[in-house]
């Protein structure tokens, strides 16, 4: 299963945070609910790479893998000390940081490889692990690994109800868009990407509801993200605006629930 040996958009290059990139770091506050547990399954522990020296790791898969590394000397790493590099159908995408980071790697050919390379004047340690992340919150009942979205944004009118899970993790709204058609889908607040910043509207929405605001007070309100789903079996995860009165909203018409 295990292939290790010395040796570490094109070509050779650094692939941004945007990549699905999770760094590791001390104390990263994130307020979205606690409803994941992450384990670390070691790969290969306790590297010793001296400066300029590399490891190449080979694990075989048949399906993407989220793989990361850590560095572990006494002394932490100063600047950005270990490159890793996928080396994947003769391109390699390289990144390099101080503590760490884990990414998601596609197979070819049944293996993953990676190389890590220490870039740094100073000997470093790490270890590789493989990354296991399992999900408890009721809202991850709705979601499936892979499943890709559609930017699409209600213009909400008036809201009719709102049920919220009992962890808080979606809500069950319906209502009617400024066009006078009826809605009622399933948000998603739950999310693992600690990099996003958590958007949850059900606070405005039930406020207006128990208090019964005028909808002329609100509407139009604005609720967009990554929809799964058609009809009133729709689910909106990533959900990147809750924004009452905003009228010019700027989003393509094919985007918008009619």
């Amino acid at each position: 299963m295990l292939v290790a040996h010395m040796a570490t958009r094109h070509g050779r290059f650094r692939v941004a945070a945007a990549r699905a990139l999770v760094i590791l770091s001390i104390g990263l506050a994130w307020t979205a609910i606690a409803h994941a547990a992450v384990e670390h399954i070691p790969i290969e522990s306790n590297i010793a790479l001296k400066p300029g020296e590399t490891r190449t790791i080979t694990i075989e898969a048949t399906q993407p893998v989220e793989i990361g590394w850590r560095a572990v000397q006494a002394k932490p790493c100063s600047i950005n000390c270990v490159e890793a590099t996928d080396v994947r159908d003769g391109v390699k995408y390289s990144m390099a940081t101080r503590l760490g980071a884990t990414m998601k790697y596609t197979p070819t050919a049944g293996k993953i490889t990676i190389e890590y390379k220490n870039v740094s004047d100073e000997p470093v340690t790490i270890n590789v692990y493989r990354v296991h992340r399992t999900c408890e919150a009721e809202a991850c009942a709705f979601l499936r690994e892979g499943q890709k979205g559609r930017w699409l944004v209600f213009k909400v009118a008036e809201f009719t109800s709102i049920e919220t899970s009992t962890d808080e993790s979606y809500s069950v709204i319906s209502g009617k868009t400024i066009t006078g058609k009826p809605f009622r889908f399933r948000a998603i607040w739950w999310t693992d990407d600690k990099k996003n910043l958590l958007v949850n509207c059900a606070p405005s929405v039930k406020r207006y509801l128990e208090k019964q605001t005028p909808k002329d007070q609100y509407s139009p309100y604005i609720i967009s993200g990554q929809a799964l789903g058609e009809g009133d079996r729709i689910i909106l995860k990533s959900v990147d605006t809750c924004a009452a009165k905003a009228p010019n909203f700027g989003v393509p018409e094919a985007n918008v629930f009619k």
